[in-house]
């Protein structure tokens, strides 16, 4: 069964009671965890027409070790918080509409990418550095929910409290690399241990997003519109949210002074939300979550394995090169081998060279 703008006016008509009209359904080529898809319908009766992101896994399963449906369940439940997130719509796993199940939630327009925003020069520095605190703002937003009151403990597993943390993220991880059965990876179990021995204490607990930064985030006019990668999404130190803050934590140097980096948007993080992050508990976090890499790299190759001819090429290069390099990466930065060649590698090799 293929999603098609002709069974997506059927689906809606279905679900809406209305009949629908203007329909598209287009594929996005980005990401490699999932399959998304970008539409469009025209409600005939009232002629207003909704813009509409499809998500499903891939036919040979997602690189994702959470659940679909726990995705879903993370715009259900912020619909309500005052974030800049999309609109959950409808959640399908009726196989009489579909053999893999997804679920629809409004597109809001915009583009991951930022014009200028990669161009080394210097006349672009204000807007990195502006776009950056734009996306920074709207982290202490995240960090600000009730997620008790919400109901996101009924899905994500708390930790017990600041001092368990790190702990509980590394239970979660260990939980996940066990549930699939797949080829033994030993860096794994001994990075889990080393990383127990060093855990930092959090500054406080709280909602945490986990997949940031730029190509994770949709943009219009410079401004951050819709928060829209909730892959990762636990509760847990903030500090782990600037693990990965994937473009706009990156060091801007200029006449022998660093005007942007990691400090420096830890200093905006604490102005705008009043708590202090440390620059060694993102780094301790940036090896912690790359636990969570590592369970989704094996997965990668398990899928490619397991179902090689429909596997996406993305998922063969995921679950052999990207897995190697992390295993590589996380065996340097407790001593057992040198750090990644040259700049090839830049966020390992700076979390190896300061841990």
């Amino acid at each position: 069964m293929g999603f098609t703008s002709e069974w997506l006016g059927r689906y809606l008509t279905h679900r809406l009671g209305e009949r629908v009209t203007g329909l598209s359904l287009e594929k996005f080529t980005r990401g490699s965890s999932r399959q998304t898809w970008f539409g469009s319908y025209l409600v005939e009766s009232t002629g207003t027409q909704t813009d509409i992101v499809l998500r499903t896994d891939h036919p040979g399963g997602s690189v994702d070790p959470t659940p679909l449906d726990q995705e879903y369940f993370i715009y259900e439940r912020l619909g309500g918080a005052g974030l800049p997130v999309a609109r959950a719509l409808f959640w399908e796993d009726d196989p009489a509409w579909t053999d893999r199940p997804f679920y629809l939630r409004e597109k809001i327009e915009g583009s991951w990418n930022i014009e200028h925003y990669s161009d080394p020069d210097p006349e672009y520095d204000g807007l990195r550095i502006a776009v950056a605190k734009e996306h920074i703002k709207a982290l202490a937003q995240v960090h600000a929910v009730d997620w008790r009151k919400l109901g996101f403990a009924e899905r994500l597993v708390p930790p017990a409290g600041e001092a368990d943390a790190a702990a509980a993220y590394i239970r979660g991880a260990k939980r996940l690399m066990a549930e699939k059965p797949g080829e033994p990876i030993p860096i794994f179990w001994e990075t889990c241990e080393w990383l127990l021995d060093r855990a930092p204490l959090a500054s406080r607990i709280c909602l945490c997003k986990g997949t940031n930064g730029l190509g994770e985030e949709v943009f219009r006019e410079g401004k951050l519109v819709a928060l829209s990668d909730w892959e990762e999404v636990s509760i847990s130190d903030p500090a782990s949210d600037f693990a990965f803050c994937q473009n706009f934590c990156d060091p801007i140097q200029r006449g022998g002074q660093q005007i942007w980096g990691l400090e420096q948007a830890l200093d905006y993080y604490r102005e705008v939300s009043g708590f202090t992050i440390t620059p060694e508990s993102v780094r301790d976090y940036q090896m912690i979550r790359s636990l969570n890499r590592l369970v989704m790299m094996r997965n990668a190759a398990i899928n490619a394995h397991e179902h090689a001819e429909i596997a996406h090429i993305r998922q063969v290069w995921t679950g052999t090169e990207v897995l190697h390099v992390v295993k590589r990466g996380l065996a340097a930065a407790m001593g057992l081998l040198p750090s990644l060649p040259g700049e090839l590698y830049p966020e390992l090799n700076h979390t190896v060279d300061t841990l």
